[in-house]
């Protein structure tokens, strides 16, 4: 049996104790890194030389931001493991503003605050979309007017608000000591917060599943919305559903521990390599619909949803 330590080894002992095979991994890993930092330069030239909206060329940047930012912060704990937490402590921030960003993005693809509005309140908008309430279809059609507008904007910004405070609060935990990665019981202050962290999130793809399905019908089909709230949504699972199956495999031994890594740190290190990859083959797939030339009539001014609706 392999003698596997609990503690997470410094950057300095597993550079020691790299193998042949570990080299070869690392330098692949570090290759499909710096493709997708390349993919990303290339759409920041063609949407600064093709966009000339000022406000969707910034917010298509911010969404795409979220590959290449997540791209960085795994790089940074597969060479420095013991930094797991920050890791996922700047997911979760620039995750936040990458979907906040997306809301404004749809917003302004149809029209601007005022005219989304107008346009949206001619759709019966379904409340039973998941992931909360897909099951209950007695719930009743509703319009998108003023008000059910602010009820949609504070179900995103909470996201913003929580998810970076949430995760900052369990970073210091960490720091003091008060758990372990791959931790979680309920004497644990660590297991409350992910329950509200999951709550946000929950929360957050249930208003984004309704505002979608309302746009979707009504937004120009050359804005390929469906395809670009897709990538997010598979960007949100395996940001949440991956690492939880790894984190069950290691709890039943299925993932194995090696020298430095027990099992659970072990199915953090093949979270963190599987992301790199993951975050390349999503901005691939990004590139060829936000490289796509969008309608000739686009709102000439956008109203900031967080101010222009009293």
């Amino acid at each position: 049996m392999p003698n596997c330590s609990d503690s997470l080894p410094s950057s300095e002992d597993l550079m020691k104790g790299f193998t042949a095979g570990d080299i070869a991994v690392m330098v692949i890993l570090n290759l499909v890194a710096i493709a997708s930092y390349a993919i990303f330069i290339e759409l920041w030239t063609y949407l600064h030389k093709n966009i000339a909206n000022d406000v969707i060329k910034d917010k298509t940047l911010l969404v795409l931001g979220l590959f290449p930012v997540t791209t960085v912060a795994y790089q940074l704990g597969i060479f420095v493991p013991r930094a797991g937490t920050l890791v996922d402590f700047v997911t979760a921030v620039y995750t936040s503003i990458s979907l906040f960003s997306f809301f404004h993005l749809t917003i302004t693809y149809l029209g601007g605050v005022t005219e989304a509005i107008d346009k949206l309140g001619f759709v019966d908008a379904s409340l039973n979309v998941g992931p909360c309430c897909c099951c209950c279809i007695c719930l009743p059609k509703v319009r998108i007017n003023r008000k059910a507008y602010r009820v949609l904007r504070f179900g995103i910004l909470q996201t913003l608000i929580l998810q970076p405070v949430l995760q900052f609060i369990s970073a210091v935990l960490w720091a003091d000591g008060k758990y372990a990665i791959g931790e979680v019981h309920p004497t644990n202050p660590l297991f409350y917060i992910k329950i509200l962290l999951n709550i946000s999130a929950l929360m957050s793809l249930y208003v984004f599943n309704l505002l979608m399905k309302a746009a979707f019908g009504i937004a120009e089909a050359n804005y390929h919305l469906l395809a670009k709230y897709a990538i997010i949504i598979v960007y949100i699972i395996l940001s949440n559903l991956q690492p939880l199956i790894l984190s069950c495999f290691a709890t039943y031994n299925i993932i194995p521990c090696t020298g430095f890594y027990s099992s659970k740190s072990r199915a953090s290190q093949i979270d963190h390599h599987a992301k790199i990859l993951e975050m390349f083959i999503l901005l691939l797939v990004s590139r060829k619909y936000y490289r796509k030339r969008l309608p000739d009539v686009l709102p000439l001014y956008f109203e900031d949803p967080l101010h222009s609706v009293c």
